[in-house]
């Protein structure tokens, strides 16, 4: 009786489920009609299985196809992986240990270190980033600085709090603040090591003046700001949403510019898409300092620009104007008012600052320049030189009339007398003539008394011995003595 039921199991699970393919090519398979003779037909392994067994085995089965799943996605990703280049993330300016108190790109790296907001807050000018900067303080934290020679920290805190893992401002008193002040002014000297270089002397304030001495590198530097800008063109604001000083005439700058200024080296397919003319805004910011953004972990930022000296940010999409109809009439403004390219700066910028730009002893215009005035100066110094230079090359010389040879007569003829030359009287341009001559003989008479004063002067320093020994020296019989001037 159970035989008989195993086999009906059997056949029902045979019409159940569907023939699998044989591994061996020869191998055919099992006909319904030979499981129901019995012929040949051993029994499945799950009939004569407990119920608990069968659980094990389904659960074994699921935990199979799950992990070979597993695998082959891992697969697939490990496949995909390859494929996808992935872009290096660019490092951040490393900071040099060694004591270089003239170094002016050591310390605009020691000053890129405070540019994070989140890091480190505005502070008073006196305990500003940049005074840091110049001692070889590094920002290191959260309003914390950190020696690059004797690696001691200092954390600087004014009038904040953190509550609740917020820094929140505290409303303290005037002579708090200032005391505070002073007290963190002195420690930026006084918190380095005993034995600490940075301790003795600091940078000078003229280090980060910017020097225009050589006028081809300062034209590519000016060539390089430009076309960052002119790469971030969607974001640039207007010619209108700039407030400009009076001496910044960019018709003036334009005219003064090298002929392959905007040519050598050719722009970029994105610039030279977008117009045929100069991009007056872009040209406008990078006469004032300004330069496209790049940040250390995404790289070009394309709607900001910064100044790579006081390391200011800016926010070009705040100042352009976000609809202007055909005829250049504003209809929505931009969020702020105009964008003033200078006064963005920071207080110890030398493209804002005349102090920061002056040199050691200037007075004048000199002392009041500022590195923007200094720039407009070169370049129009630069194209004097050049319509001078160029205009003595082109300036045509005078070209002489070819000599027409006489044509020698061959017939002979006899010699006659000259014929008596007729005195006339003097024209006004025969007196023209002759006033060269007056010149020369006024300048001959003028010769001679220089000559005759210089004798004098000479006979001054001629001691009695020399005299003696010209007296005794006689010419030779061979030798020609001159007459003596008159």
């Amino acid at each position: 009786m159970n035989a008989t039921k195993r086999k009906f199991n059997a056949l029902l699970q045979g019409l159940n489920s569907s023939p699998r393919p044989s591994s061996a090519p020869d191998q055919k398979p099992r006909k319904t009609a030979d499981i129901a003779a019995g012929i040949a037909a051993p029994p499945s392994p799950f009939s004569s299985a407990s119920p608990t067994q069968k659980k094990r085995r389904m659960s074994a089965l699921a935990g199979d196809a799950a992990s070979s799943s597993a695998l082959s996605l891992a697969s697939i990703s490990s496949l995909r992986r390859p494929l996808q280049t992935p872009v290096p993330a660019a490092k951040a300016p490393e900071v040099a240990s060694r004591y270089c108190p003239g170094d002016r790109e050591q310390l605009l790296r020691r000053l890129a270190s405070f540019q994070e907001i989140t890091s480190w807050t505005p502070k008073p000018d006196r305990v500003s980033e940049v005074e840091w900067a110049k001692r070889g303080w590094v920002c290191h934290g959260k309003e914390r600085v950190r020696c690059a020679s004797c690696h001691k920290e200092l954390v600087v805190k004014l009038n904040r709090k953190e509550q609740d893992g917020k820094q929140v401002s505290v409303l303290v008193a005037s002579e708090i603040e200032e005391a505070l002040v002073e007290k963190y002014a002195d420690l930026i000297v006084s918190s380095h090591q005993p034995d600490c270089l940075w301790k003795k002397r600091g940078c000078e304030d003229s280090l980060l003046r910017i020097s225009f001495s050589n006028a081809s590198s300062t034209v590519e530097d000016l060539r390089q700001r430009y076309d960052e800008l002119c790469s971030r063109q969607s974001f640039l604001p207007y010619e209108f949403n700039l407030r400009l000083p009076d001496e910044l005439a960019l018709d003036t700058v334009l005219e003064q510019l090298p002929e392959a200024f905007f040519t050598h080296p050719p722009p970029a397919a994105t610039a030279a898409a977008a117009g045929q003319g100069p991009n007056r805004a872009a040209l406008a910011l990078a006469l004032t300092g300004w330069q496209g953004l790049s940040n250390a972990r995404i790289g070009a930022v394309p709607n900001s620009a910064s100044c790579h000296t006081c390391q200011r940010r800016l926010g070009l999409w705040m100042f352009k104007s976000k609809e202007v109809d055909d005829d250049g009439q504003v209809l929505v403004p931009a969020a702020m008012d105009y964008l003033d390219p200078i006064r963005e700066h920071r207080f110890f910028c030398p493209w804002k600052s005349p102090e920061a730009q002056s040199r050691i002893g200037a007075t004048g215009e000199d002392a009041q320049a500022t590195a923007w005035i200094t720039l407009l100066q070169m370049l129009k110094n630069e194209s004097s030189l050049r319509q001078l230079y160029e205009g003595r090359t082109k300036k045509a010389r005078p070209v002489e009339a070819p000599s027409v040879p006489e044509q020698e007569n061959t017939n002979p003829a006899t010699p006659q007398k000259a014929a008596p030359a007729l005195l006339e009287p003097m024209s006004n341009a025969s007196a023209k003539t002759t006033a060269p001559e007056l010149d020369e003989a006024e300048r001959d008479a003028k010769d001679k008394e220089r000559w005759a004063r210089l004798r004098k002067v000479k006979s001054l320093f001629d001691t009695k011995s020399s005299r003696r020994t010209k007296k005794t020296e006689t010419p030779g019989p061979n030798k020609a003595t001159t007459p003596p001037k008159s």
